[in-house]
Formats: C-alpha cells, structure tokens, sequence
C-alpha cells in the first residue's frame, strides 16, 4: 500500500466538525438532510467512506458554491441516477453514492462548468428563474431598502438568519437597527 495515500473506512461523527469547522450541530443538520444513517461501535456515531463523500459534497456546494443545506441536499440528492425511494426519504446506498464521483457535484469545477452544471438543471424542471433572488439582492441593494429577518431569510431560502453580519451569494448582510419587532438588515454588493 502506497504510504502517502489513506482510505478512510470510517470517521467517527465526532471527528466531523473539525474537518468542516463548523459546529455539531452544522454537522447533524447535514447528516439529516442527506438522510444518512451512521453506525454505532462503542457508544460512538460513525460515518462509512460513502457517506462521508457526500459530506464532503454537501460541505463544497455549502461553503464554495453558496447554497443554502436544503439547496445543496437537493442538488446531491437529484444527481443520485437512482433516486433514493427504496429507503428512507433522502438516504442513499452504496451504489447510489458512486456515481456521485463523475457528477459536478464531486469534482471541483470552475465557473463555465457551474453555468453548464446550472442550465442543464434547468433544462430538467428547474424553477423557472433561478436568479431571482439575485435580482432581488441587487434590487434591495441598490435601493437601500433595508428587509426584516423573516423576509431576508425567505430570499435567502434560510429558516433563521443569525450573527451581525454575514456574506453569502456576493453580498454582505448587516443588521441595521429594527423593522418592526425584527432586525432590519443593510444589504451591500461585494
């Protein structure tokens, strides 16, 4: 066995947080979301090689792309050839997971291969104006409208929107004082 390459058979889901930095709770929202199921030795969670390639994706559409966790389980679950109905909703087996590695979704892609990725999804059904929440962004911003939390968050396809300020899709978010008894969020093209 070459020594400077390693198989990862299983992690346990403890180990997960710090290879994404991102919090537990990050960690068992993605795990939900693909409908993974881990394995338990020892009192101890696991995730097998397969399941942790999709982590793995999750986390690149998540934090490189910028989609939202449902966004991005969406996008993973729809490049699944065989769609995961023989199971729970939203889990995949071993041989649904493989062909992920030829999908864009497993490879690292620039953004000519985003764009082709993107309109071939739209070709299949897609909704039917992907960039309407990038109109609005530009629309808010531009008009120095300042939108409540519950409203940003429905732009954003977000549940709850936390923290003072955040960047997503290339535009930074701000709260700005109240809009009613929600924060009112300043919203800045980067």
């Amino acid at each position: 066995m070459d020594p400077t390459t390693t198989t990862i058979d299983s992690l346990p889901v403890s180990a997960l947080p710090d290879r994404y930095g991102v919090a537990r709770s990050q960690v068992y929202n993605r795990i939900n979301a693909l409908g993974i199921t881990t394995t338990k030795r020892s009192n101890k969670a696991y995730v097998d090689a397969d399941q942790l390639q999709l982590l793995d994706a999750i986390h690149t559409l998540i934090t490189e792309q910028g989609n939202t966790l449902e966004e991005a389980a969406a996008t993973l679950q729809q490049d699944s050839p065989v769609r995961p109905s023989r199971e729970t909703i939203g889990q995949l087996t071993r041989q649904d997971v493989s062909p992920l590695q030829d999908s864009p979704v497993g490879q690292s892609y620039d953004t000519a291969g985003h764009l082709l990725y993107l309109l071939s999804t739209l070709q299949q059904g897609a909704p039917p104006n992907p960039l309407e929440r990038f109109e609005q962004l530009q629309a808010i911003a531009d008009h120095g409208w300042q939108p409540s939390t519950s409203e940003l968050a429905d732009i954003l396809g977000l549940k709850s929107l936390s923290g003072q300020q955040f960047e997503r899709y290339g535009f930074r978010f701000t709260r700005a004082g109240k809009n009613g008894q929600q924060s009112a969020w300043r919203v800045e093209k980067l």
